[in-house]
């Protein structure tokens, strides 16, 4: 659970409604005050675009930890699920980069590290967002207490903006360690396949 105090992509009306949460429950408060939880237009789920950055987010988490498996139909794939803010946000970012050398060893490490730290805070929330929508009844026109507890959990009250931009991120770094592991295996730097024992190996040489 998110701290009160902690700056997190939550909007401040999330984590106004989080911290409430704890004092409120025992009194009824999603019952009584449930039209708290519509998201606001700054939020993933005020768009309906929660559920399909969750999927995109877990693909990615999955590419991330085995990009050697990554092909190049997986790639275009994964560049049709972006929508076209993402797609375009994508392009002005890797504009200039082409046929650039993905060669750098600390950079590839930092790489790594960043996209670490990103999907241990968006990696949760995407996978509750999944959990939640395949336990919601469609039976159901109003959420019982115990399937919004799991919704503030989720990116459904997350920041818009924050989270393309973490996405951008995922996708930028997911491109570098992608082109460093199949530039060191065409030069014939190392036998194994496995990322993390590539970069580990390589790193006790420097």
């Amino acid at each position: 659970m998110v701290a009160c105090h902690i700056d997190t992509p939550y909007s401040k009306a999330w984590i106004a409604l989080h911290c409430r949460e704890k004092k409120d429950l025992a009194n009824g408060f999603f019952e009584s005050n449930s039209k708290l939880l519509k998201p606001s237009a700054t939020m993933l789920g005020a768009g309906a675009l929660a559920l399909h950055y969750s999927n995109l987010i877990i693909v990615m988490e999955k590419m991330i930890k085995s990009p050697q498996l990554v092909g190049v139909d997986a790639r275009d794939d994964l560049h049709a699920m972006l929508p076209s803010s993402i797609r375009s946000m994508l392009r002005d970012r890797l504009k200039g980069s082409t046929g650039f050398s993905a060669s750098d060893l600390i950079l590839a490490r930092e790489w790594r590290e960043a996209l670490g730290r990103i999907l241990g805070w968006f990696s949760p929330l995407a996978h509750n967002m999944i959990k939640w929508q395949s336990e919601k009844s469609f039976k159901h026109q109003t959420l019982v207490p115990k399937t919004n507890m799991m919704l503030l959990q989720t990116l459904f009250f997350v920041n818009k903006e924050k989270t393309r931009a973490a996405i951008i991120e995922l996708l930028v770094g997911l491109n570098y360690i992608w082109k460093f592991e199949r530039e060191m295996i065409g030069k014939g730097l190392f036998e194994s396949t496995n990322f993390n024992g590539i970069l580990n190996a390589l790193t006790r040489r420097v």
